[in-house]
C-alpha cells in the first residue's frame, strides 16, 4: 500500500520528489528482480486462503483510508517511476494510486481471458 509515501512525497518540493523516482527508475533492473523472486517466494507463504484473508484486509483499509480523503487530498501528486509499470505516467494524483490496483488487475485478467485474446474474432463455433 503506497497511500502513506504518496502523502508525504506529494508534500515535498518537486525537484526533491522528481529525483526519487529518477531513482527508482534507475534501480529499475534490482526491482524487477526482487519482484520476480518475492513473488516466487511468497507464492510458498501466502497459499490461496491467506491470500484472500490478505486482500480482504488490505482492500478493507484501502476503503476505509478512501472515504475519508478530501478533494485536495485526492488531487495531492507526486512523481512515478514510469519504466516499473505501464500504467505510471510521470506524475500520477492519489485518486489515480487509488483507481491503479483495478487498472492493473483488469489488463492482467484480459492477459489471461481466452475470449480477449489477440486476434480472437469472438465467434465461437455451434
Amino acid at each position: 500500500m503506497t497511500v502513506p509515501l504518496d502523502r508525504i512525497f506529494g508534500r515535498l518540493p518537486a525537484p526533491v520528489n522528481r529525483g526519487f523516482a529518477w531513482l527508482l527508475n534507475a534501480g529499475t533492473a534490482p526491482f524487477d528482480a526482487v519482484n520476480y523472486w518475492g513473488s516466487r517466494g511468497g507464492a510458498r507463504i501466502y497459499n490461496r486462503r491467506r491470500m484472500a484473508a490478505k486482500l480482504r484486509r488490505v482492500t478493507s483499509t484501502l476503503e476505509r483510508l478512501l472515504r475519508r480523503e478530501t478533494e485536495q487530498g485526492l488531487a495531492q501528486r507526486m512523481y512515478f517511476p514510469t519504466r516499473w509499470d505501464p500504467f505510471f505516467k510521470e506524475t500520477m494524483t492519489l485518486a489515480d494510486v487509488y483507481a491503479y490496483p483495478v487498472a492493473h488487475f483488469d489488463f492482467h485478467a484480459t492477459q489471461l481471458s481466452l475470449d480477449k485474446a489477440p486476434g480472437a474474432s469472438g465467434d465461437h463455433e455451434k
